[in-house]
């Protein structure tokens, strides 16, 4: 008698189950390296950054930005993590919503050293790790 045919074209389930681990064992590796305190910190910089020109444009006034042993954004006082140092600056958008500077921050904790790149006109904030 005759056996049934077998389709050749599709991955069998080992094939499958050995490309998703590959995948999952890449992205947690990803995951922990990204999910230090300082890659959320840097996060949160870069989020009230953003959050302090949209308020300065929206009420159509000068908001300002102090970061030294603290952050000072339109006088409300965010604390850093203990581990995390950052370069001290001071800065402020006006109230069409541009920087008055463009410059570079650098922060570090005792494994890895990032950036955050504000640029001018564009108004946009880049994060890079060093």
């Amino acid at each position: 008698m005759d056996r049934p045919y077998l389709n050749k074209n599709g991955f069998t389930f080992m094939e499958m189950l050995i490309v998703l681990l590959i995948v999952s064992l890449l992205n947690f590796g990803l995951y922990t390296k990204m999910n230090t305190s300082l890659y959320v910190f840097m996060k949160q910089v870069q989020t009230l950054c953003i959050t302090a020109q949209e308020k300065a444009y929206v009420e159509n006034r000068k908001v300002s930005i102090d970061i030294n042993e603290k952050m000072v954004i339109d006088e409300k006082n965010y604390f850093m993590p203990k581990d995390v140092a950052c370069d001290s600056v001071s800065f402020y958008y006006n109230a069409k919503g541009n920087i008055s500077k463009a410059f570079t921050l650098y922060c570090q904790n005792s494994h890895i050293k990032m950036k955050l790149v504000f640029q001018l006109g564009s108004g946009r904030i880049r994060l890079e790790k060093v």
